[in-house]
């Protein structure tokens, strides 16, 4: 069953897609879209989908402009 987990908007949005990482900060980056997609990004809605058996659920980040159309997904198993 999937939920909202978070919304990250503004800079905090495109930190965390050029860090790869939910604080915003990383040593060694691993930014989840390239340098233009990110200066693009108003908020990330992330959403966490959880299935009925043990270890299988995801959680998918996904981006968008200031006008509301996807920019990117990124989605992470067993997070």
């Amino acid at each position: 069953m999937p939920f909202t987990r978070g919304i990250f908007k503004a800079e905090q949005a495109r930190q965390i897609a050029r860090s790869g990482s939910l604080s915003g900060k990383s040593l060694h980056p691993h930014p989840w879209w390239p340098e233009e997609v990110c200066l693009k990004i108003d908020k990330i809605v992330w959403t966490v989908y959880y299935l009925d058996e043990a270890g299988e659920d995801w959680h998918q980040f996904v981006a968008y402009d200031g006008r509301g159309r996807i920019l990117g997904i990124h989605r992470v198993e067993g997070f």
